[in-house]
């Protein structure tokens, strides 16, 4: 969240939605100080200065937990640290799902397949998208049985979500091994 000194007494955003980005807070922290009497909120304009400082005190207390998320490669190894513990807080706490999880992983192991494969100087040859599909499959049918053993009622939209995941992936590296073997 940026610091209510950061903004001048008469700076103002054109709504809530507006003011939670401006800030970056979540829109229900914003919701929660306008239900409050936040003196903010005065006509149909949203002064952040004031609304800034109530969220600062503590006063728009909420469900909701304000933390610095780690980006980029200037992000402090204290920060990611800490993100990392609340991450596994969530986790345990069950507020964070294994399949949940698991669309992550399965995103990061698309997102690597495609990066390697891009990297090849050739033509995609048909073994290459068989071991994709192969490695994948694996990969989506081991994280179903442990979302099977750890979240039960979630995994079977985990399959779902994740089989589309893994089919879009594949049919954009096979329609981009049509496109370069037409070009030839």
């Amino acid at each position: 969240m940026i610091e209510a000194r950061a903004f001048g007494e008469r700076e103002s955003a054109d709504s809530m939605t507006a003011a939670a980005a401006r800030l970056g807070v979540p829109l229900s922290v914003i919701k929660y100080c306008k239900r409050q009497g936040c003196p903010a909120f005065r006509g149909s304009r949203v002064y952040l200065r004031p609304l800034a400082e109530m969220i600062a005190c503590g006063e728009a207390e909420t469900d909701t937990i304000l933390f610095p998320i780690p980006a980029g490669s200037g992000a402090s190894p204290k920060t990611i640290s800490e993100f990392r513990e609340l991450l596994r807080v969530s986790i345990r706490c069950g507020f964070l799902q294994a399949s949940e999880i698991f669309e992550i992983l399965i995103q990061q192991v698309i997102e690597r397949l495609d990066s390697t494969s891009r990297a090849a100087t050739s033509a995609r040859p048909k073994r290459e998208l068989e071991e994709f599909d192969k490695l994948t499959h694996a990969i989506h049918i081991g994280f179903g049985v442990a979302s099977c053993l750890l979240d039960g009622d979630a995994t079977d939209k985990y399959l779902r979500r994740s089989a589309a995941a893994l089919e879009r992936a594949r049919k954009k590296l096979f329609q981009s091994h049509s496109v370069r073997r037409a070009c030839k």
